[in-house]
C-alpha cells in the first residue's frame, strides 16, 4: 500500500505546519484515524482483562476465541472496516520472540467473520528486513493462507501526530506509518517478554513497530526512552490487544531469553491493564529484578503510561475475568 509522490509531499508539508501548533492532538493529512487518546484522558473506572488457561481448552483457537469474547469481542468492527493486525516481529526468531502465525490466522478469521478486512503490517528492528522476518516466522505464509495483505512498513510514508501528552518526544510529535494510522482499528498481537532496555515488552511496547524508522531510531537515543515508549500509546492506541502467554521470556529479551511457560492467553481493550497482568504472570514464573521487585506501578513504562491516562491506574481498577478464583488471587497478589 503506497501513496504517490504528490501525496507524500503534501503529507510532509502539512506535517511541518502541524508541528508548529504544538498543543493539539492531530494527524496529517486530515482524515487518517490516529487511534489517539483525548488531549486530557480520564482513567477508566474499570478495565476488563480476560485471562484463560490454555490447558483448559481443546485448541489454541478455542482459547483465543474465549479470551476475546470475555474481553468484549469484536463488536467494534463494522462491515468493511480495515483492521490492522499488528504482530510482534522485532526479529525473525520463532514464537515467543515473535507472534505465533497461528494466532495471526485465528484473529484474521475472527475479523473476517465480523465483516472486517484484516491486514498484517509491521516494521522490524533496525538493519533487518521485515519481509525476511515475515517469511521466516511464518507470518507471511499465515497471511497468504488467510487471503489478507501482509505489508512491510519499511519504505511506507509517515504522518506526524502531535499530542500534548508526548512530552518526551521532540515537539511532542510522533511519526507513525500512514498505513497504520489509516486503519479503522488495530488489534495488537503480542507476547510476554522481558526487554533489556524497556524492562518488558507486551501490548504497549509492541506499538513501537508502527513508529517511522527515523523517529524510532531517535526514540532510543538519550534519556527518556521508557517514557517515550509509554507515550506512543497516547498517540496510537489499539482497539484490542491479545497477549499470547503460552510461553514467554522471564529474563533477557526481546529476541531471546530465559524461556518460561505461563500457559495463558489474555485480551483487553486497555493495553496498560493487559501489560500489568502480563507482568504479574512473569513474576509468578520467576522473572528478573527489573520487573520482579517492588510495585508493578513503579516500573518506568507502566508508571508513565498511568500518569498520562493510557489505562487503569491501580489494581482496584482492573477486573480480571476467566480465571479460577485461586489463580486470580495469585495474580492479584502481584498487582500491588
Amino acid at each position: 500500500m503506497r501513496t504517490g509522490r504528490r501525496a507524500f509531499l503534501a503529507t510532509a508539508a502539512a506535517g511541518t505546519a502541524l508541528a508548529a501548533c504544538g498543543g493539539c492532538a492531530s494527524t496529517t493529512p486530515p482524515g487518517p484515524r490516529t487511534h489517539a487518546l483525548p488531549e486530557a484522558p480520564r482513567p477508566p473506572d474499570e478495565s476488563t482483562v480476560a485471562v484463560v488457561r490454555v490447558d483448559a481448552f481443546r485448541t489454541l483457537r478455542d482459547a483465543v476465541v474465549q479470551a476475546i469474547r470475555l474481553a468484549g469481542g469484536l463488536a467494534f468492527v463494522r462491515p468493511g472496516d480495515r483492521v490492522l493486525l499488528k504482530p510482534a516481529v522485532n526479529s525473525a526468531r520463532p514464537y515467543p520472540a515473535t507472534t505465533d502465525p497461528e494466532v495471526v490466522a485465528i484473529v484474521a478469521a475472527l475479523v473476517r467473520d465480523a465483516g472486517g478486512q484484516a491486514f498484517v503490517a509491521d516494521r522490524t528492528m533496525f538493519l533487518r528486513s521485515t519481509w525476511s522476518a515475515f517469511e521466516r516466522t511464518g507470518i507471511l505464509g499465515a497471511a497468504r493462507d488467510a487471503g489478507i495483505p501482509c505489508i512491510a512498513l519499511d519504505e511506507e510514508p509517515v504522518v506526524a501526530i502531535v499530542h500534548p501528552l508526548a512530552t518526551h518526544w521532540t515537539s511532542r510529535t510522533i511519526r507513525v506509518y500512514r498505513t497504520a494510522a489509516e486503519a479503522d482499528h488495530v488489534i495488537d498481537l503480542c507476547t510476554p517478554r522481558t526487554h533489556r532496555l524497556a524492562g518488558f515488552t507486551m501490548a504497549m511496547k509492541n506499538c513501537v513497530g508502527v513508529v517511522g524508522g527515523a523517529a524510532r531510531l531517535g526514540m532510543h537515543l538519550g534519556s527518556g526512552f521508557r517514557e517515550r515508549l509509554a507515550e506512543i500509546s497516547a498517540a496510537f492506541r489499539p482497539s484490542l490487544a491479545v497477549l499470547d502467554g503460552r510461553m514467554g521470556f522471564a529474563d533477557g529479551g526481546p529476541d531471546e531469553g530465559d524461556l518460561v511457560r505461563p500457559g495463558f492467553v489474555a485480551a483487553s481493550t486497555d493495553p496498560l491493564a493487559l501489560d500489568v497482568v502480563g507482568v504479574a504472570h512473569l513474576r509468578l514464573a520467576g522473572t528478573n529484578d527489573a520487573i520482579g521487585r517492588g510495585s508493578v506501578w513503579r516500573i518506568p513504562v507502566i508508571r508513565r503510561a498511568a500518569e498520562i491516562g493510557v489505562g487503569a491506574t491501580e489494581a482496584g481498577r482492573i477486573r480480571i475475568v476467566g480465571l479460577p478464583p485461586e489463580l486470580e488471587a495469585r495474580i492479584r497478589g502481584e498487582l500491588g
